[in-house]
């Protein structure tokens, strides 16, 4: 069973034939019913298979070999040019009497009992089905899930080069150019090129506002702004559509057909009851903010938070973090923050605001909605977080952190002006229509006026 997958990552071959080439290499955590847990080194083409499986998967790994690793001091097993790799699904979900042909049915139903037994909160993890790499589908954007492996028709809007993100590991340097693009009119997307994508910059540069066709790219969640990312594997290609070609004939329909309904106003109860994913604006109440500071505290704010209460909780709804990529960083017992690894020599912190999840209602649909830390800003009247404890005019005592306080007393009065918000919907039905997955994300705030009934 599969305990913990990793995302891929590339290394410099130092000797022998493939001298200065890079290779594909991944590592998966796994577990059978001897609670031994072991590393599996996927190298290659197999490390493309780390991209597959989710935490709590059952496997069939054939060909692999045993390495002792002498540095580390630890038994690992190896992927070898033959290996082969089965995915049965999520634990809970397999059915041994399919793989009866494969797998002895006792190995695998005693697996099955120890996971159960043993590992029983893995039950309440979302199902998903297998993903094979011969099965990788041409998805629609607003469908993405995260940790899924994807196809995509896309339109280039925009490519930016972001300096700042070069990071050096060992002497090795990889720069990250982001793609803006898009498939429907307005609803962009973030697409970043890593390592031998970064090189397609010039031609996409050169063609901007044109079709594209990128293939074998991965979903993430950007945990900063809540929204998912796609980004490229050393798998990853592009191909540049001709204006006769099918596929850009069919993408240039669907796209025109977009820009006429152009991010429509709907009211809550009707998108909830149609469980179409996209992008829609609603006029709704503000409800409640809920903000979680730690694994055991969270912060809860709604009309019946004092403008004190609120105002003495501003320093728990911010943290300190990587100013690269975002993540919170501990401290030692010397109160001195710990070094974000991944993104080192960059040692850079920034203060962020942390995500919320925000409660709306709009009569008597009532429904929770995330909030990242740039659009939180944004509804802070785009006051940084850095600046909660300034001044704004001495002598005045009055703080920036005291203004952001009073936006957020009266954005949750009991009697507010309401708001219309930007979200972006996803919801992932099954065969009945009836929603495995409901997941809504705040994309812009643009206050409305209002009057107290």
């Amino acid at each position: 069973m599969v305990l913990s997958p990793c995302h891929v990552k590339e290394i410099n071959i130092k000797s022998g034939p493939n001298s200065g080439s890079k290779v594909p290499l991944a590592t998966v955590v796994v577990i059978d019913q001897s609670e031994i847990k072991k590393k599996v080194i996927l190298w290659r083409t197999a490390a493309l298979w780390a991209l597959t499986v989710f935490l709590g998967d059952i496997i069939l790994l054939t060909d692999v070999t045993v390495y002792e690793d002498h540095w580390v001091g630890e038994t690992v097993l190896q992927s070898t040019f033959t290996s082969q790799l089965l995915n049965l699904g999520s634990y809970s979900s397999v059915q041994p009497e399919e793989y009866s042909n494969i797998v002895s049915d006792v190995v695998l139903q005693d697996l099955l009992a120890h996971v159960s037994s043993k590992h029983s909160y893995l039950r309440d993890l979302r199902l998903r089905p297998p993903q094979e790499v011969s099965s990788v589908e041409f998805v629609a954007l607003e469908q993405l899930q995260p940790g899924v492996l994807v196809h995509a028709l896309l339109r280039v809007v925009d490519v930016t080069v972001l300096t700042e993100a070069v990071y050096s590991y060992r002497g090795q340097k990889q720069s990250k150019v982001l793609l803006t693009v898009e498939q429907a009119q307005g609803q962009h997307y973030v697409l970043i090129l890593w390592g031998c994508g970064a090189a397609w910059y010039p031609q996409l540069q050169r063609k901007k506002d044109y079709i594209w066709e990128f293939k074998y790219l991965f979903v993430q969640r950007n945990y900063i702004s809540e929204n998912l990312e796609l980004h490229t594997t050393p798998w990853s290609s592009c191909e540049c559509l001709f204006d006769d070609d099918i596929r850009a004939i069919t993408f240039k329909a669907k796209f025109q057909k977009s820009m006429s309904s152009f991010v429509k106003m709907s009211d809550l109860a009707t998108h909830l009851e149609e469980k179409c994913s996209g992008v829609i604006l609603v006029k709704v109440q503000i409800l409640e903010l809920v903000f979680h500071a730690t694994t055991a505290q969270q912060i809860v704010i709604n009309a019946h938070s004092s403008l004190k209460s609120i105002f003495s909780s501003l320093s728990n709804i911010t943290y300190t973090g990587c100013a690269k990529c975002g993540l919170e960083l501990e401290t030692d017992e010397n109160k001195i923050y710990k070094q974000c690894f991944s993104c080192l020599p960059c040692t850079t912190k920034k203060i962020y605001y942390r995500p919320a999840l925000m409660t709306i209602a709009d009569g008597l649909s009532k429904v929770c909605v995330h909030v990242g830390s740039k659009v939180m800003e944004k509804i802070l009247l785009n006051i940084s977080p850095d600046w909660l404890s300034r001044v704004i005019a001495p002598p005045s005592e009055v703080t920036y952190g005291l203004v952001a306080a009073d936006v957020l007393h009266s954005l949750l009065a009991a009697c507010g002006a309401p708001c219309v918000l930007k979200v972006q919907s996803l919801f992932v039905l099954e065969e009945n229509s009836y929603p495995l997955q409901q997941d809504l994300s705040l994309l812009d705030f643009l206050p409305a006026w209002g009057a107290c009934s």
